[in-house]
Parts: C-alpha cells; structure tokens; sequence
C-alpha cells in the first residue's frame, strides 16, 4: 500500500496550497514539484523540514519570500529560492505527513504580519538583496 505524506507547497508568487507526496517516490515527487535538480533540506521548529531548490541561488530561481519568513519564523535565518515543500520529520529523520497542528502553525505564519524582531533579522538576512530589503520595510 503506498502513503501519502501531507505537505505544502509555497511559491515564490504566494500560492500555497496542499500536495500530496508519494512516499514510495518522494525524492522525485520533491524534484518534479520543486522545478529542480537538487534539493536541500532546512530544519525547522515543530519537526518541520523545507524542501528547497539546492542551486535556487545560482540558477536564477524567485526570491521565495513567503517561505523565507516563514523559515525565520520558525528559527532559521535562511533565505530561500524557487519554490519549497514543507514536510513533517520524525525524530529519526524520517519524512513524514504534516500533522493538524504543523499545517495550522504554518497557515498562522502565513495569515500574520511578521513580528519585528523577524522583520530585524529578515532584513539582516536579505542584506545582500537590496530591492527586497526596501519592500520589507513597508511591512
């Protein structure tokens, strides 16, 4: 019997919506979904991993900045390309579905004004990114 593991996929555009992974397939499901070679994995809060675009930088992807604020609200300052994949990780590393509680804290990121001490480190963060800096300062 194959799973599907409940995730969500964040453009760089701000659509976000539901996608159901394979697990059987799920290296090529993140790959297909993502638009990409090679993906890279980012830890975040709650058991929550993002799936991003490994060359986003370098490839000329889309500043993802939903998912980059999400990731900073979530305890990582990274900044983040092309489109991303939010998945639940068990203690073991292994990828698992998001639970009510994951896609409820990740749809509350979404639906809130950052705070502004994560605006402060966003800005830090996209420092090197001077056009999206001056749109973060408008929040």
């Amino acid at each position: 019997m194959t799973t599907s593991i409940r995730s969500v996929k964040i453009n760089p555009t701000e659509t976000i919506t539901t996608l159901d992974v394979n697990e059987v397939s799920i290296g090529a499901d993140i790959i297909a979904a993502i638009g990409c070679r090679m993906f890279d994995v980012v830890g975040l809060e709650d058991e929550i991993d993002l799936f991003v675009d490994d060359e986003g930088l370098i490839n000329g992807s889309t500043l993802n900045l939903p998912a980059t604020v999400l990731a900073h609200r979530l305890g990582s300052r990274t900044v983040i390309f092309g489109t991303a994949i939010a998945v639940s990780v068990t203690g073991d590393g292994e990828t698992v579905g998001l639970t009510d509680a994951q896609l409820a804290r990740i749809q509350e990121s979404f639906a809130q004004k950052p705070d502004a001490r994560t605006v402060d480190a966003l800005v830090e963060s996209l420092s090197p990114f001077p056009t999206v800096v001056s749109m973060l300062r408008n929040i």
